[in-house]
């Protein structure tokens, strides 16, 4: 692909370096953007991330891959042939059930059912992580917890530790309300060579992509927000992504 041209960021999109203010509008525009026809399209009752963990793979083009995990809780533990799998599941030496992190209202919190420490706090019952802190678990795996953006709840989960899901993938988004993606430190995914953001979120109990870019989903042109079947596949003038739900046992 060819490098990102400049873009004048007075405009519609957010570039580098969005207005605060109008990019918080903007975000917020999402839980009313999808729908029109339907008597409660303002209602943000339709923008709940249920509690059930929903787990997606994203193949961005020259950025990476990625887990795309939605809901409120979301295990950590060791693949296994009986029952299901971990919603992190990764290849340690870890209990199947060791450890799981939590979204309660404005805060994340942790909770141990096998050896945990969270930046040097031994973990006996549920303690709460903050931005920064590394998880331990066990005597070996290490985990980086981050939430990059004040203007999005859902957290990041960096190895720090040689040991990864067997899925491959170079980080894991907790998405309790959006994933930005785009040039931004900031963002969930940072995208060096993309010239805007896109924003990934659940409506009505489906996954959909918003830019202020026009881009494409499968070969349709799209101006504003598009919902992502499995497998779709989003391209615009300067990035291309492919998104696939992951199987049972992943």
């Amino acid at each position: 692909m060819k490098s990102a041209p400049h873009r004048d960021t007075t405009d519609s999109g957010f570039g580098s370096d969005p207005n605060p203010e109008f990019f918080a509008g903007w975000l917020r525009g999402i839980r009313t953007a999808s729908s029109t026809s339907s008597a409660n399209a303002h209602s943000r009752d339709r923008f709940v991330i249920t509690e059930r963990c929903q787990r997606y793979v994203l193949w961005i083009d020259g950025v990476g891959s990625w887990q795309l995990l939605t809901g409120r809780k979301f295990l950590i533990g060791a693949p296994t042939l009986e029952g299901e799998t971990a919603d992190i599941s990764l290849m340690a030496n870890l209990s199947r059930k060791h450890a799981a992190i939590e979204r309660i209202q404005e805060d994340w919190f942790i909770h141990a059912w096998q050896s945990t420490v969270v930046s040097g706090r031994t973990i006996s019952d549920r303690g709460i992580l903050r931005t920064g802190d590394q998880i331990q678990l066990g005597q070996r795996v290490r985990l980086g917890f981050r939430i990059p953006s004040v203007l999005s709840s859902s957290a990041v989960v960096d190895f720090e530790s040689d040991h990864r899901p067997a899925h491959s993938a170079d980080g894991i988004i907790l998405m309790t309300d959006t994933c930005l993606l785009g040039p931004r430190q900031d963002y969930h995914i940072c995208c060096p060579e993309w010239p805007d953001l896109l924003v990934l979120f659940l409506q009505d109990g489906e996954l959909r992509c918003r830019s202020p870019l026009p881009f494409r989903v499968d070969q349709q042109t799209i101006r504003d927000v598009a919902t992502l079947s499995d497998g779709a596949t989003v391209t615009g003038e300067e990035f291309r992504f492919r998104i696939e739900k992951m199987k049972a046992g992943r």
